[in-house]
């Protein structure tokens, strides 16, 4: 197996670093040296040959279409990809700085409190400043900055915003369980392989651990085939050296 070199920018609590990260070990790609950066620098950034790449979906599209012949094809059927959909309709920045400002709704939370809470918001002030800065610095991408400029300035923490997202992810994880009741206990979303639909629901189910709201969605005898399969998600290496790299 060959392919350009790559060098990744990343923040190793930053949810889309951990989504290319884990893409890149489901994957098998071993040719690549990273940086971890201060979260206040725009990540993740890959630099594929001489090309740079941001943004998390477009970084692992365009992996999905450098490296093909001797990797894993983890683009999933039709069935994976309305899956795929679904967890990426979510709003991430919603549920965590949500979770974080309203933690009367969380239990058992691995993200630190206050200290956390000041430095991710003192970043999230800062963002849009570090966006338009890399627009300008490169032109040749500066849509996909100028698309996450507009959506970081729309962006406002409220109560309401995090129920909606909280009642979306109820019914979404709802269709999960009832799709994994029909496949077989060691079957993955589309079958015997992982797909990217795996990837991201893995994701999303991390960072709810994380930031406390798992607990309304599996565990203690509730939805039980979400629980089995990220128990099996949580005992991979990749998952293991993604999030937990000091004890993989």
């Amino acid at each position: 197996m060959s392919g350009p070199k790559l060098f990744i920018w990343y923040h190793p609590t930053s949810f889309y670093s951990q989504k290319v990260l884990l893409y890149m070990k489901e994957k098998r790609l071993t040719n690549y040296d990273y940086k971890n950066v201060n979260p206040k620098s725009e990540i993740p950034v890959v630099k594929i040959g001489d090309k740079i790449v941001p943004d998390s979906s477009t970084i692992i599209q365009t992996l999905e279409d450098t490296f093909k012949e001797g990797y894993p094809n983890l683009t999933p059927s039709d069935k994976g990809h309305h899956f795929e959909q679904l967890y990426n309709s979510l709003e991430i920045r919603t549920l965590t700085f949500g979770a974080m400002h309203n933690v009367e709704l969380t239990t058992n939370r691995e993200i630190p409190d206050e200290p956390r809470l000041n430095y991710l918001t003192k970043i999230a002030t800062k963002r849009p400043a570090i966006l338009k800065a890399q627009a300008e610095a490169h032109p040749d991408v500066a849509e996909i900055y100028n698309e996450k400029l507009q959506q970081t300035v729309n962006f406002k923490v409220d109560k309401a915003r995090l129920e909606c997202e909280l009642v979306k992810l109820e019914v979404i994880l709802e269709e999960t369980e009832q799709h994994l009741l029909q496949m077989d206990e060691k079957s993955w979303l589309c079958g015997n392989n992982i797909t990217l639909a795996d990837i991201y629901l893995a994701l999303l189910m991390r960072r709810l651990v994380y930031v406390g709201l798992a607990y309304r969605y599996w565990g203690n005898g509730k939805r039980p085939n979400l629980s089995a399969y990220y128990q099996r998600w949580s005992e991979k290496k990749s998952f293991k050296e993604v999030f937990y790299p000091t004890s993989a």
